[in-house]
């Protein structure tokens, strides 16, 4: 508990946190933070020091509202016209779990979309676009108008879809982080990224991520005491 309220003080300071998935799923560290602090200094961060894909999250609540689909789903009725599409939308990953992968986005403002302040321009936006959907004093119809206006696809930074019951019901990265903002009480949307060891070509381990939080003073969590916090947050509701 100490731990995860740490990691919750630093998400709302707007640093990094680190949540190391679990050994028996993908056994891999992603640096987290929440989108409405990302700025490109974070992006640059997570480009070096992660080496990872970056991708931004959202909840399913907010996906919905936007009308943002899981793109299996956009692929399942692409693949009824199209057989190579139909056979590889249906392999699943090594651990089973469907991917939470939806569109790619740019905002209409940037150019290219890849480098670090068109990619954070991007994300800081989408943020306040999440912001402004949970805020229930804000007109809903506008809000999605203006999404749908300052946004284009394909674009440079995925979106990743939380599911409905978040870590009741799939124990990724994208559940980890949106329950994380769920229980600091903030807009649910982070950016995340994966973090790889340049020397074996493999996930960075998690000695080596502890290593790195006790090098830049960052908190790092255990998905098996996330899950567990969990459960007891869902019995106290």
């Amino acid at each position: 508990m100490t731990k995860i309220s740490e990691a919750i003080t630093s998400l709302k300071n707007g640093n990094f946190v680190l949540i190391h998935d679990d050994d028996g799923r993908e056994d891999e560290v992603d640096m987290v933070v929440s989108s409405n602090n990302i700025s490109p200094e974070h992006i640059a961060t997570m480009r070096k020091d992660a080496g990872g894909l970056i991708c931004t999250a959202i909840s399913k609540e907010i996906a919905t509202k936007l009308g943002l689909p899981f793109i299996y789903d956009v692929l399942n009725i692409f693949g009824t016209t199209n057989q190579t599409i139909s056979s590889i939308n249906s392999n699943s990953s090594p651990y089973g779990d469907r991917p939470s992968f939806s569109v790619t986005l740019n905002h209409i403002n940037t150019y290219t979309g890849i480098t670090d302040r068109d990619r954070a321009l991007t994300i800081s936006s989408l943020a306040n676009i999440c912001n402004d959907l949970s805020d229930y004093q804000k007109d809903q119809k506008t809000t999605i108008e203006k999404f749908r206006s300052n946004f284009r696809t394909p674009g440079h930074v995925p979106i990743l879809i939380s599911s409905k019951g978040l870590l009741n019901e799939r124990k990724g990265h994208t559940e980890m982080s949106i329950f994380l903002t769920k229980i600091a009480n903030m807009t649910n949307i982070t950016t995340i990224c994966e973090m790889l060891d340049p020397h074996s070509y493999k996930a960075l381990s998690y000695k080596d991520a502890v290593k790195y939080a006790n090098d830049n003073n960052l908190v790092i969590i255990e998905a098996k005491d996330l899950i567990t916090y969990a459960e007891s947050f869902e019995k106290q509701r």
